[in-house]
């Protein structure tokens, strides 16, 4: 259910369910699915940068 979370509010899940999970002290215990109530923080994350190669250098 975090992963669906993530996904849909990131748009990928490259290291954002660990960053919402380091956000949220406790919410790895939390039983899935979510209980009403359970406040989730969603930090920013650092924009990836595309990191591309050249075979021509």
């Amino acid at each position: 259910m975090l992963d669906v979370i993530c996904n849909n509010v990131y748009g990928h899940l490259n290291g954002s369910v660990e960053a919402v999970l380091d956000a949220n002290q406790g919410l790895a215990d939390e039983p899935q699915p979510f209980r009403a109530g359970v406040v989730i923080v969603l930090p920013d994350l650092p924009v990836p940068t595309e990191e591309g190669i050249s075979l021509w250098d």
